[in-house]
């Protein structure tokens, strides 16, 4: 059975089993069956393999030949050659066989050997750099939405508890109208409140279940018929120690998409490189061996030689200097990409730097938003259950209490995911602090 499909039956027996799925199982699930990192992978396996042939080329070629010929008149077997002349017969036919071995041998080729192979290599380094980003990438994404799946789903549980208490409270409420203890009115702002529970529930359930279908994506698979058992990430990520100066020269150091730009325009480089060569000579070593046969012929003729070739060019149109003039403009592109890359980067590492601290600020008002709204609702559920508290006022503090604790869990994740994406974007890697 494939990797991959032991993979899936593995993850498929998990969730059958109800096994919960950890934020570091499914970082692993994510880095074994995601389809993009899986492909950029095999680009890194692929541009190993160009780098090879390059190098292969320097060995020339080596083939077997074979060549059967039917002509109109009898022709020589072989070339007229001095050793020829006692023979009183000449070996011509009509009919004839020739086969044996070539080969080919570069020696001096215009700079396409030598170039050839530092532009192979650098591609090869350029695209295992870019792979090596896309785990990272990947790592992070993973990581983020299940935080996010976490998060909806702690709403959509306050949301549910919420919608439960206001049941409760519409049957009260009811009651407190038939005893004429409260006004029409008032129970229908208990029903109000009701209905909007309902469709604010609704609402995020749905977000809930686009989250997981996300997160399954992101592990390779298709949306899930049951709902992943997902666990909580409780541990608070520690504070941020170093400068932004320190970060941004640590991102162009260490991202490996930059490092990957800043290969392809000494790829650009080199080809300028091999463009300017190909005005230069060329130089080649080729030989042969053939046996050559024919039905009047007993026997055959063996022929062998060797060539060395020279070639200089001297007109071709202006196709080199066109080639130059391309492989000129294309470096220039490539040094602005390398530019952008590098902004890119820097503004990336600053805007890590503004959501860690908004995330943390996020944070500690949820935690106080969690512990006020808890015990706002407690003293205006006693208060209305004393007669001397408002119903408007307790329905305030009950929504109160359902925002504090989504905001508890939303800024404690929003810290999390901040952390990685400052880890993320200086090139430290996910889940290094």
């Amino acid at each position: 059975m494939k990797p991959q499909s032991l993979f899936y039956l593995s993850l498929g027996l998990a969730l059958v089993a109800g096994e919960p799925l950890s934020i570091q199982t499914a970082t692993e699930k994510a880095l074994a069956g995601n389809p993009r990192l899986l492909a950029a992978k095999l680009d890194s396996v692929a541009a190993q393999h160009r780098t090879q042939q390059s190098v292969a080329r320097r060995f020339g070629d080596l083939d077997l030949v074979g060549q059967y010929n039917h002509f109109n008149d009898s022709r020589t077997l072989r070339p007229i050659a001095k050793e020829l002349l006692p023979i009183t017969v000449l070996p011509f036919d009509r009919n004839q066989t020739h086969y044996g071995i070539t080969w080919q041998i570069p020696l001096l080729a215009g700079g396409a050997l030598r170039e050839g192979d530092r532009i192979a290599r650098l591609s090869q380094e350029a695209t295992e750099k870019m792979a090596l980003f896309t785990q990272e990438e990947i790592r992070y994404n993973v990581r983020a939405a299940y935080r996010n799946v976490l998060v909806l789903r702690h709403a959509v549980s306050a949301a549910e508890g919420f919608e439960k208490a206001l049941e409760e409270d519409h049957k009260q409420a009811q009651l407190l109208v038939e005893t004429g203890r409260w006004a029409s009115v008032d129970a229908a702002k208990v029903d109000y409140s009701l209905q909007d529970a309902h469709a604010r529930r609704a609402g995020l359930q749905g977000q809930a279940d686009s989250a997981q279908a996300l997160l399954a994506a992101l592990m390779g698979l298709d949306p899930p018929s049951e709902p992943f058992l997902l666990q909580d990430v409780e541990e608070q990520p520690q504070p941020l120690s170093q400068t932004g100066a320190a970060l941004r020269e640590e991102a162009t150091r260490e991202r490996q998409d930059l490092l990957a730009t800043q290969a392809s325009t000494a790829i650009a480089e080199r080809k300028k490189a091999q463009a300017q060569w190909s005005f230069g000579p060329s130089l080649g070593l080729s030989g042969s061996y053939l046996k050559n046969e024919a039905p009047s012929v007993q026997g055959s003729f063996d022929t062998h030689e060797l060539t060395l070739s020279l070639k200089i060019p001297v007109f071709d149109g202006g196709r080199r200097i066109r080639a130059l003039s391309e492989a000129r403009a294309n470096l220039e592109a490539s040094r602005q990409r390398e530019r952008a890359k590098t902004l890119e980067v820097e503004t990336q590492v600053e805007d890590a730097l503004g959501r860690l601290q908004a995330s943390q600020a996020q944070f500690e008002a949820g935690r106080a938003q969690r512990k006020l709204g808890a015990e706002v609702a407690r003293v205006e559920r006693l208060k209305l259950e004393q007669g001397s508290g408002r119903v408007e006022d307790y329905l305030a503090a009950r929504a109160q209490e359902l925002a504090g604790e989504t905001a508890y869990w939303q800024g404690l994740y929003a810290l999390q995911s901040a952390s990685d994406y400052r880890n993320f974007v200086t090139g430290k890697g996910v889940n290094h602090d």
